[in-house]
């Protein structure tokens, strides 16, 4: 048995289950998870037939075997933390699929060669130490095929659900509580997640980079040559049918901000 499957054999069954079902939900609903923004957005703008994809931090694989079952592509997942990637392999038994390809690697120690047509990020950036983020870019930057396109997605700092902890708070915005009254009430209601690397609730808070559109931006412009062609900044507001299709993106409506979904091409 290899170390990564030790791992991933090592959880808490009933963590272990949890995390199941929440990849299969995840996979499986269009309209009830925090995916469905980003699965509506590419079923309305992407036609991935064909094309060559790479999910960078796949997580627990739901996108990627959402990609897989609805176009015919070739599909490579690649993230750091070992649990996840074993879930993934089991989410993809479970619906037969097999040919979807899993990576445990650190990009900035074993750098890309692969060239890819559509990369994704899904409620990752907002994960990465920014120390290394810049340079994570430029990588896939670097691996991005000519005519080819990089998805972004994550919820804003300034958002109402950018703590990613607000369901066990019990309100959003709760990322503006300081540090030395949140952690606390954090570490009370911890509890274990599956991940090797963000083992509970409190890794989880304290591993955000308090991500903005803005602070993105700044690290884009500096270190890659990308340029953004297209952002949808979803509010709460949009759930209004006359505001359905308007960014509201100035201070103070950039606090309703639930997700940033952008694209990304070579200049």
């Amino acid at each position: 048995m290899n170390s990564s499957i030790q791992m991933y054999m090592d959880l808490n069954p009933i963590i272990e289950k949890e995390a199941f079902d929440y990849a299969i939900r995840n996979y499986c609903s269009e309209t009830d998870t925090h995916l469905h923004l980003d699965k509506l957005f590419i079923q309305k703008n992407f036609n991935l037939n064909g094309k060559r994809i790479l999910d960078f931090g796949s997580g627990m694989g739901s996108m990627p075997l959402w990609y897989k079952s609805n176009w015919d592509c070739e599909v490579t997942c690649i993230d750091i933390d070992k649990n996840h990637l074993e879930i993934s392999k089991k989410l993809f038994e479970n619906f037969g699929v097999k040919d979807i390809k899993l990576e445990c690697r650190d990009i900035t120690k074993h750098p890309l060669q692969e060239k890819f047509d559509f990369i994704v990020l899904t409620d990752v950036v907002e994960h990465i130490d920014l120390n290394i983020l810049p340079d994570i870019l430029k990588q896939l930057e670097n691996a991005l095929a000519k005519g080819g396109k990089i998805f972004v997605s994550f919820p804003p700092w300034q958002g109402p659900y950018a703590s990613h902890v607000e369901h066990i708070i019990g309100f959003k915005w709760c990322q503006f509580i300081p540090d030395s009254i949140l952690i606390p009430i954090i570490k009370k209601r911890n509890r274990d997640l599956a991940g090797s690397i963000e083992k509970t609730l409190v890794d989880a808070y304290l591993g955000l980079n308090k991500m903005t559109f803005g602070k993105l931006m700044n690290i884009i412009s500096i270190h890659t040559n990308l340029r953004l062609t297209a952002r949808n900044a979803h509010s709460v507001l949009n759930k209004i049918p006359f505001f359905r299709h308007i960014n509201f993106t100035v201070f103070p409506l950039n606090f309703l901000i639930s997700k940033e979904i952008l694209i990304f091409e070579h200049s």
